[in-house]
């Protein structure tokens, strides 16, 4: 199967494309930088320099896509500092602009499978109850920031027949492993600066980058056409979470702040995706016993 990947070059792009080539995929990565992509990706991946954020993108995208059976839409722009002024403008065109031009390309071009990254922070604030894939994303005013750009992402996705295009939605976990936000949190545990918020009870859905990339390429083979999928690893507490990530590294235990407010728990489920997907998360979540 020859399939484009756009976010080829990002973290998860890098995962998954070396596992797509050892199942004998053909690739098409669609790089800003063929020099970058060159230096990250395996040998005889083809490369199209192609800059999703580019006005262009619209009058470009039909011809380099063509002949391609599937198209995996796995790129993001996550800000490392949320507090910047419009920090998030890039990440929200790609969920927007970039997602509607990619499905009418791929519509045009005869494109079968559509494969797209979504995130389950998008969920809302659900306590200790279980979140699953019929959980209504989060419509919130003071959230809007965030989940309203992936809400018109998977409406937009969601109202394509699915015999026209199959696609699946994969919403992903927080991201750890290696070259990700758990660096940070790494680096604050052993400076003594990681304080965890309110009492810490609340629940967060994480999953390695790894187990990320195997989930992408078994939806390619196993998804059913119209399906939406949470790909996380178990849900911990975040103050257990934070002392067991502490103490896989040899570092204290963070401290607490109960006076701060409390974050959104997210106790996600992974069972359709693992009954579904024939796929489980096997990656050690805790980056001190990589």
């Amino acid at each position: 199967m020859k399939i484009a990947v756009a976010g080829s070059t990002g973290i998860l792009g890098r995962a998954v494309i070396p596992l797509l080539v050892q199942q004998g995929h053909e690739v098409l990565a669609l790089a800003r930088s063929a020099e970058k992509a060159k230096a990250s990706l395996p040998a005889g991946v083809e490369i199209v320099e192609c800059d999703l954020l580019s006005l262009d993108l619209e009058r470009t995208i039909g011809s380099f896509i063509s002949g391609c059976e599937a198209v995996l839409h796995i790129a993001t722009a996550i800000p490392r500092d949320f507090s910047v002024p419009d920090a998030w403008d890039a990440n929200t065109r790609l969920r927007t602009d970039v997602v509607r031009i990619l499905l009418r390309a791929s519509l045009e071009a005869g494109v079968k499978r559509y494969i797209q990254q979504s995130i389950t922070m998008a969920y809302p604030d659900r306590g200790e109850e279980w979140i699953t894939e019929d959980t209504p994303l989060d419509t919130s005013p003071e959230r809007a920031w965030l989940c309203g750009p992936v809400i018109e992402m998977e409406e937009m996705i969601r109202k394509i027949s699915s015999h026209d295009l199959h696609w699946c939605i994969l919403r992903g976990g927080s991201f750890v492993g290696r070259g990700t936000f758990q660096d940070a949190m790494i680096g604050n545990l052993r400076a003594g600066w990681e304080i965890i918020p309110c009492d810490g009870r609340n629940f967060i859905s994480l999953i390695h980058v790894a187990d990320m990339a195997t989930a992408v390429v078994a939806a390619l083979d196993y998804a059913p056409a119209g399906s939406i999928f949470n790909v996380v690893d178990e849900p911990w507490r975040q103050n257990e979470y934070g002392d067991r990530l502490a103490i896989s590294i040899g570092a204290d235990k963070p401290k607490r702040d109960e006076n701060s407010a409390c974050p959104p728990s997210w106790r996600c489920s992974n069972q359709s995706a693992r009954s579904t997907l024939n796929w489980q998360p096997v990656h050690d979540i805790f980056r001190g016993k990589e």
